[in-house]
């Protein structure tokens, strides 16, 4: 009987050593970063068009009491800013203020819709798996909208009631594979997220 050498044995230990996989857990967060940045996008395209002129060179209170929405602590600060950028002075209480504003959100909400063209997942006989869709043309809408009520009173007393509607959009379609049009209004968030620190 011929012996076996000791350089097999050595060759297949390492290939059973090299034997075995690993696995890695991925999570994801409960909201995607294109839904809070399209919403507080529009958010900010409000607090653009925000004037209210019987508040400048006052001083605000400014009540959030009844202001129930997705970020809405991204809405208050917005609104704080955009008061005191005005020209306002911000008080802490109602007591100490000119004016009291209340704040309430109408709607700060996503719209989805999707479009394809082309064919779809089709059943195979006695196969558990569809043969996989192909669609020749695609389209995936998103849009914020935001509408926030503004009102302004003294000790109850009716100053001035505005609404402020806004909205943002991601938009993109694809012919097979290649992206054919894009509107993107949160695309500044990515290019920011993407910049480099500046070296000191």
């Amino acid at each position: 009987m011929k012996k076996i050498g000791l350089l097999p044995w050595i060759i297949a230990a390492i290939a059973l050593a090299s034997l075995g996989c690993t696995s890695r857990t991925f999570s994801t967060t409960s909201r995607t970063a294109i839904e809070q940045l399209l919403l507080t996008r529009a958010v900010d395209v409000a607090m653009v068009k925000f004037d209210m002129p019987e508040l400048a060179n006052k001083k605000v209170f400014i009540d959030f009491t009844n202001l129930k929405c997705y970020d809405a602590e991204y809405v208050k600060v917005a609104v704080r800013s955009r008061i005191a950028q005005i020209g306002s002075r911000l008080a802490d209480s109602a007591d100490d203020a000119d004016l009291t504003v209340e704040v309430a959100s109408g709607a700060l909400a996503l719209e989805y819709k999707t479009g394809v063209i082309g064919m779809p997942a089709l059943p195979v006989p006695n196969s558990p798996a569809p043969l996989p869709a192909m669609p020749f043309y695609r389209s995936t809408e998103q849009t914020a909208i935001v509408k926030l009520l503004i009102f302004v009173h003294d000790s109850g007393k009716f100053v001035a009631s505005h609404m402020y509607y806004a909205k943002a959009d991601r938009d993109e379609s694809f012919i097979l594979q290649w992206r054919a049009t894009q509107q993107d209004d949160v695309r500044t968030g990515w290019e920011q997220a993407e910049l480099k620190p500046k070296s000191k």
